[in-house]
């Protein structure tokens, strides 16, 4: 499948760039490979592999054991550092974890990157049960809490923007898959404050979520508290941990604009 840009611009595409980006991505994908198998996943010529790979050896982007290739740890050097351009970075981290050791859950802070979520921040209180997301997790936005609350900020165009280029694909039974769907709970969101993931990434998981604003208005990012249905049910999770974490949302919002 030909690379879409996620923006959606015109400007012209270099194909070697696009080639190195391809085994970066591969890469991680993998957990390491060789030329062979690079060369056989992207259908690329095993030289023009090999080619790629010495330069982002010499850049010191790949580091090679043996006849496998993987990314160097210069990618902690550069995540850290993107990690920290986003204004409310250290706000939001204090605040996601007094949020996890108050509930005793898992907390999470999400920003909007090219039309998807990115876990900048996870915190686990003393009763936290573990997921798959991670810092530098990359998730659509419409089968999250995060994510929706996020969308519920943007305006029309905006989410269909996202949504025509990466789609509602199902992880659940619950997931959100019709645009009409979607734009149902996302003014129910406006309405509560609050977005609810009820199984709709993981079964047996939910999540309570608000969005966190500029004095703007522009969305800046979401914080959230997530648990297992046994968990997260009832009043705790229809009215307790909303009003926990829209408080925590305001704190985030009050504190940076002292940044």
């Amino acid at each position: 499948m030909p690379h879409q840009p996620a923006d959606g611009g015109s400007g012209r595409r270099v194909n070697a760039v696009q080639t190195s980006c391809d085994i970066v991505a591969k890469l991680r994908e993998l957990d390491g490979a060789g030329v062979s198998e690079l060369a056989a996943e992207l259908d690329r010529s095993k030289a023009t592999i090999h080619s790629h790979l010495a330069t982002l050896v010499d850049n010191e982007f790949v580091v090679k054991r043996g006849d496998t290739y993987a990314l160097s740890l210069r990618f902690v050097d550069i995540g850290e550092y993107a990690k920290g351009r986003v204004d409310i970075y250290e706000v939001a981290k204090d605040e996601v974890e007094r949020l996890a050791e108050k509930t005793g859950e898992v907390a999470q802070f999400m920003v909007e990157e090219h039309g998807r979520g990115v876990y900048l921040h996870k915190a686990r209180g003393e009763n936290a049960i573990q997921t798959e997301s991670y810092t530098g997790n990359r998730k659509n936005l419409h089968c999250t809490g995060l994510g929706k609350a996020i969308l519920s900020q943007l305006s029309e165009e905006h989410v269909d923007d996202i949504v025509d280029t990466h789609g509602l694909p199902a992880r659940t039974e619950n997931t959100i898959t019709t645009r009409d769907a979607l734009f149902e709970d996302l003014e129910a969101i406006r309405e509560r404050g609050v977005a609810f993931d009820d199984e709709e990434i993981l079964q047996g998981l939910r999540c309570v979520a608000a969005p966190i604003k500029h004095p703007t208005d522009k969305i800046q990012g979401a914080i959230s508290v997530s648990g297992p249905t046994s968990r997260l049910k009832g009043d705790r999770f229809y009215e307790e941990l909303p009003e926990i974490v829209k408080g925590a949302a305001n704190v985030i919002e009050v504190n940076a604009t002292q940044v």
